[in-house]
């Protein structure tokens, strides 16, 4: 069961390992996710299976009630870190000890680095499968074997306290045989806070992680706002429509074909509105005016839930192939009634002219978005009253008792996407356009940058990050889905 590959020698001689302080923290990052994922689903209780000294729960004291478990000379030390835990002392190669079924429905429940301890893994693996089924999340993490020794290491591992040492493709059968069903939401994260190489398998699995299934009946509207984007609106309009999202489009009296695009969507049946707004044209841009717009007009639909959606974004669910209807739908069933976005801001680069196909094949290279309205980007919400929007710019909808789900989905952002376009979206349709409210309110800063060199001449490949689809969800797992490890973020728990 243990999915090792033939000839892989285990480590017969292993001693065992005590987790005290020193001058690096292992998993910084995993324990930060679950910082983020109690707060937002509304957690009571944080429980660390193979807790070790417990000097990494320290943070959540204040917050959280905590169970610490493990064998008797690691709670000795965690009692030194955490006068007022929960200690539950357990031989976890036996098993692992019954938990309060009542404390899991409220739990993040966090196992990192104990498997590859364990003499027989199989059984605490068992017993995690049946946890993920009632605790809102668990987080389980072990070395990748490949990244931290090298394909070809076949055992015993080289860390003396090491029993196994799995591939991340290997681990992830490992937990199927072991009774997880659902393991769509894994990938790689740091292993210490100073070396900050990815070299750990993390899983996130939970009852409030599992793949969603099909959903029909929710109702969720895209509202749009558009001024100039005839070249990508189709495009973001057809791939809504694709994913089960109704679209509402406001043209802002664009002067390059979008108008005449949307009414051409809206004959084909891809869009359920198309009109203008304002009711005359505008030199000024009046974005408070359009997000005052789009609270009032959500408000008024018929729609379970709205997206306050720009006319260059591609939106995507946490798991692949889910679309966003169903990925909201299972959001709404587990009671949450906001959800929050990623931001990756997407390139065209100086080497290479934009085809004239899907904006999505063609832009290839991208950078997380890294303004400080990138990190609150609550744009979706259940349609039950009249969010405000205007107040934080259209970064976040905010209404009374929100709760967020709490995996972001993700934002492909397009705003600029070749040397043409740029030049035009920035220097004649947004800058003298946006003067005013970037007086008085501070908004539209983005292009700032751009005004003193006069030009955009596109980005360096080695500036950016190189989009693969599958490498993204693995390779930045817990950014997506959290923004934690991102440059500026305000996510991860001090």
């Amino acid at each position: 069961m243990n999915r090792l590959p033939h000839g892989y020698v285990v480590r017969r001689d292993h001693v065992d390992y005590l987790d005290v302080a020193g001058d690096m923290v292992y998993q910084p990052d995993v324990y930060a996710l679950a910082g983020f994922l109690a707060e937002r689903c509304g957690a009571r209780w944080i429980v660390d299976i193979g807790c070790g000294a417990a000097g990494k729960l320290r943070r959540f004291a204040a917050t959280y009630r905590l169970m610490c478990i493990d064998h008797a000379a690691a709670l000795a030390l965690a009692r030194e870190s955490l006068g007022g835990a929960t200690f539950v002392e357990c031989d976890l190669e036996e098993g692992l000890a019954v938990i309060d079924e009542e404390i899991l429905g409220s739990a993040v429940v966090i196992c990192a680095d104990v498997m590859e301890h364990l003499r027989n893994p199989e059984v605490l693996a068992r017993a995690l499968a049946r946890v993920s089924g009632m605790a809102p999340f668990v987080l389980i993490s072990t070395p990748d074997r490949d990244r931290a020794r090298g394909w070809l290491d076949c055992g015993p591992p080289a860390n003396p306290s090491h029993v196994i040492e799995w591939s991340a493709a290997e681990f992830l059968r490992f937990l199927g045989d072991a009774g997880f069903g659902d393991l769509h939401i894994h990938g790689h994260t740091v292993n210490t806070d100073l070396q900050r190489a990815k070299t750990t398998t993390l899983v996130v699995t939970g009852a409030h992680a599992a793949r969603p299934a099909r959903h029909s009946g929710l109702r969720v509207a895209a509202v749009m706002h558009v001024f100039n984007e005839a070249d990508i609106l189709e495009e973001v309009v057809r791939h809504l429509f694709a994913e089960g999202i109704e679209v509402h489009i406001f043209d802002n009296w664009s002067s390059d074909g979008s108008w005449e695009i949307a009414g051409a969507l809206l004959s084909a049946g891809l869009a359920r509105l198309v009109e203008r707004f304002p009711a005359a044209p505008s030199g000024e841009y009046e974005w408070a005016r359009l997000l005052a717009k789009t609270e009032e007009y959500g408000a008024g639909l018929e729609a379970d839930w709205v997206m306050h959606h720009d006319a260059d974004e591609i939106r995507c669910s946490p798991w692949h192939g889910v679309r966003l209807v169903d990925a909201i739908a299972a959001a709404d069933g587990l009671g949450y009634d906001a959800i929050d976005f990623t931001v990756a801001d997407f390139r065209f680069l100086r080497s290479r002219a934009q085809a004239a196909a899907s904006f999505e094949r063609a832009l290839t290279f991208f950078e997380f978005g890294c303004r400080p309205g990138h990190y609150s980007q609550i744009k979706a919400w259940k349609n039950r009253c009249r969010v405000k929007l205007a107040d934080s710019g259209g970064h976040a909808a905010a209404f009374p008792e929100r709760r967020i789900y709490p995996l972001k989905f993700l934002t492909k952002h397009y705003p600029l996407r070749s040397f043409e376009q740029a030049q035009r979206k920035v220097f004649r349709d947004r800058i003298p356009r946006t003067r005013r409210e970037h007086a008085t309110h501070g908004w539209h800063a983005q292009y700032d940058a751009f005004m003193e060199a006069g030009a955009i001449p596109g980005w360096l490949p080695q500036e950016l990050i190189a989009w693969h689809p599958q490498l993204f969800l693995t390779e930045y797992v817990v950014e997506r889905i959290s923004g934690i490890g991102l440059p500026g973020s305000p996510c991860d728990v001090p």
